[in-house]
């Protein structure tokens, strides 16, 4: 089942290491007039106007999970529900290597549990996006994956065992040649893992009808992660390179929906297998034009996210004594889906009165091709079901340009930008016979600015115009089977939805940072929940007229006897209504991380998450938290290091909800199991030196996060 986690107060305790000295060419491009940091055991938090940095590497509870498990350390990050997730508040977008996967749902979450938390250096949150930006989401999240910085040819060697209901292990190998002209790398991950997913439901259809539902699901995933690429300077001014990287994964999944009535029962058994290859490719260019700082980028990028994903329904009728009424209804659906992303962008930097101006464009064609076929069985015979069947083709253009500059004079740092975006998109249903065309075109200014007042005050204010574009899966209207009772469905007539971000900050004596903001969506995007004929619910997603939050957050970060102990905390307020559906409430969540540099070089790790109740759209969430430890010590010469940890210690992760929509009304509990315990070795050898390395982005922004799963 879907749920939503909410618009919430956040009090994060989230720990650091060493300092993190001076911002490079960081992704935000921009001249800080003065980053907080701090300096404690690990792993590193840097805390600024607009931009927080976490150093994931070596962050004792993150080793040996994966990028979905590192979220939940980042303070101020909460997903909302189906793979979406906020920053303070914000809607986001997730980027790994300043890409945008353009996965939603199940899709993205799936994506990020095959990349290893081991392949990740480090986690930029950027609660104020330039206009470099694509204008999709009002916050980033950006994963930067590990690049080895080391002369000479050397590696990592990663191994690791865990248990939770069942077992699971991880390996792998990293590689990396450098020298003064060029830089060879490659890195090979593997990680298995079996998993259950508990769910529960009672829905009210009428004053004396209701009907429970219960799913038990196992998932057992096989997930393989590669990446290599070359990177060579030509001469002391240019220089390119190629990267290639991918997943391949393997799912397999078993699950028992019983769905029973006053008078009927039904026990519907699942078998499934997904195989997701997912190939990319980015070519780049660097060239500084000359000695005053104008500087060109071109990058040049491929995308393809290949679906094969078959499932096997039996569904059983039985009486309230499991007397049983009627044969097996056979159902099976074989869903295979193509998708594919080129992407071509060019960036142009030059210094420009006093500050520096930085201009771009971008072409993006999308084309997303999913075939699903539905049949059921008569007798011995399988015939097409042509209510469940449907191939949909969607295809999406958009054309991008920007400006933004940015200047710094004595104390105060201004940064503006507008963005222009040409979108055409065409959806096209072969089954039906129906072909649906749109355009838009939209303008998106941001602004910010930052008033050093001395060394112990800043003051801030930002604004950003931003979108919030559907991902693939919704538009397609196909019907994804779950029980007789219960439907997913798309809708083709989903639009994109436009928001404003509003935002003032203060910072004192590098220890409080403080926010108000104001968010404003109209047509926002919202899944509900519809009755059909008979019992039947559908889940689908709609345009609601508006919805505004206010939201209020506060972070405090200190190092504690003699910097051993490093705690951070930070506390959101938000405050959402929906116009349409007349539904307004307030969401608290808090989480606390803390670093401890043990005696005999031990380090420790102690975090815990709670989120409070909250109304939120056509949802009711209620209270629930997380407790998280970790402890790691040097080994062999300190090239060993060997991590202990586990996650959820008590198993009160969960999401409890209840539903009102459109009529229906319900109540559910979701557990996703999040307990495990996880024992991790990592071995570094070769070269030791180390050489400052080139911070590149690449071209797809945000392309990728949409497509559906």
């Amino acid at each position: 089942m879907k749920y939503k986690a909410l618009y919430v107060i956040t009090t994060t305790l989230c720990l650091s290491q060493q300092a993190v000295e001076a911002q490079q060419a960081d992704t935000l491009r921009r001249h800080d007039l003065q980053a907080f940091t701090v300096n404690a055991a690990a792993p590193v938090v840097t805390m600024k106007t607009g931009k927080i940095l976490l150093n994931i590497a070596d962050s004792k509870i993150a080793v040996g999970g994966d990028a979905l498990q590192v979220l939940t350390l980042a303070p101020g990050v909460i997903e909302r529900g189906n793979g979406q997730y906020e920053l303070y508040g914000k809607k986001v977008t997730v980027l790994v290597d300043g890409k945008d996967s353009r996965l939603s749902g199940d899709a993205l979450k799936g994506w990020l549990s095959a990349l290893p938390a081991g392949s990740i250096e480090k986690v930029e949150l950027i609660t104020n996006p330039s206009a470099r930006y694509d204008a999709a989401g009002a916050a980033v999240i950006n994963f930067i994956t590990v690049k080895n910085k080391r002369y000479g040819l050397n590696g990592v060697l990663t191994a690791g065992i865990g248990m939770g209901r069942y077992g699971r292990h991880n390996g792998g190998l990293a590689l990396n040649y450098r020298n003064e002209k060029l830089n060879v790398y490659g890195n090979y991950d593997y990680l298995y893992n079996k998993q259950y997913y508990d769910l529960c439901s009672d829905r009210y259809a009428d004053n004396k009808t209701t009907i429970a539902q219960h799913s038990y699901e196992t998932r057992i995933r096989y997930n393989h992660s590669f990446k290599g690429g070359i990177d060579f300077d030509v001469n002391k001014r240019s220089s390119t390179g190629i990267m290639f990287k991918g997943l391949l994964i393997y799912r397999d999944r078993v699950m028992d929906t019983r769905s029973e009535k006053e008078d009927a029962l039904s026990v519907v058994a699942t078998t499934g297998h997904l195989r997701v290859l997912n190939p990319a490719v980015n070519a780049w260019y660097k060239v500084n034009l000359d000695t005053m700082g104008r500087q060109l980028t071109v990058n040049a990028d491929y995308f393809n996210y290949n679906k094969a994903w078959r499932d096997d329904y039996t569904t059983n009728y039985f009486e309230t004594n499991n007397h049983t009424l009627q044969n097996p209804w056979l159902l099976r659906d074989n869903s295979p889906s193509d998708n594919t992303i080129q992407s071509l962008a060019l960036d142009y930097s030059q210094p420009l009165w006093k500050g520096k101006l930085e201009a771009g464009i971008k072409t993006t064609a999308t084309l997303t091709d999913n075939n699903v076929l539905w049949e059921q069985q008569t007798g011995k015979t399988w015939q097409t079901d042509s209510g469940k069947t449907n191939h949909f083709i969607y295809k999406e253009n958009i054309h991008a340009g920007y400006l933004d500059y940015q200047r710094t004079m004595k104390q105060w740092e201004l940064r503006a930008g507008l963005r222009a975006e040409q979108a055409t998109m065409q959806g096209e249903s072969v089954t039906l016979r129906q072909i649906s065309k749109r355009s838009q075109f939209n303008i998106f200014p941001s602004f910010s600015l930052v008033y050093g007042q001395s060394g112990n005050h800043q003051y801030g204010f930002a604004y950003r115009k931003n979108i919030e574009r559907f991902s693939f899966s919704i538009v397609n209207p196909f019907l994804t089977y779950v029980s007789q009772y219960f439907y997913y469905q798309g809708n083709p007539d989903i639009r994109p939805s436009i928001g404003h971000t509003f935002e003032v900050s203060y910072t004192y004596r590098n220890e409080l940072y403080a926010t108000l903001g104001y968010q404003h969506y109209a047509q926002v995007l919202t899944d509900v929940y519809r009755k059909d004929t008979g019992n039947v619910v559908i889940s689908t997603f709609d345009n609601l007229k508006g919805a505004s939050t206010a939201s209020a957050s506060l972070s405090w970060s200190k190092g504690l006897l003699g910097n051993k102990w490093q705690t951070t905390n930070a506390a959101t307020l938000t405050y959402t209504r929906y116009a349409e559906i007349n539904t307004a409430g307030a969401g608290m969540y808090a989480s606390s991380a803390n670093t401890f540099a043990l005696p005999g070089g031990f380090s420790g790790e102690l975090s815990a998450n709670w989120y409070s109740p909250v109304k939120w759209a056509t949802y009711r969430m209620k209270a629930r938290y997380s407790v998280n430890a970790g402890i790691s010590k040097s080994i062999l010469h300190k090239a060993g290091r060997l991590t202990f940890n586990v996650t959820d210690i008590f198993n009160t992760f969960n999401a409890a909800y209840d539903v009102a929509s459109f009529g229906v009304i319900s109540t559910h509990v979701d557990k996703i199991e999040s307990r495990f315990i996880k024992l991790v070795f990592s071995y570094k050898f070769g070269n030791q030196q180390v050489k400052a390395a080139v911070n590149r982005k690449t071209g797809i922004e945000k392309e990728l996060r949409r497509i559906g799963g």
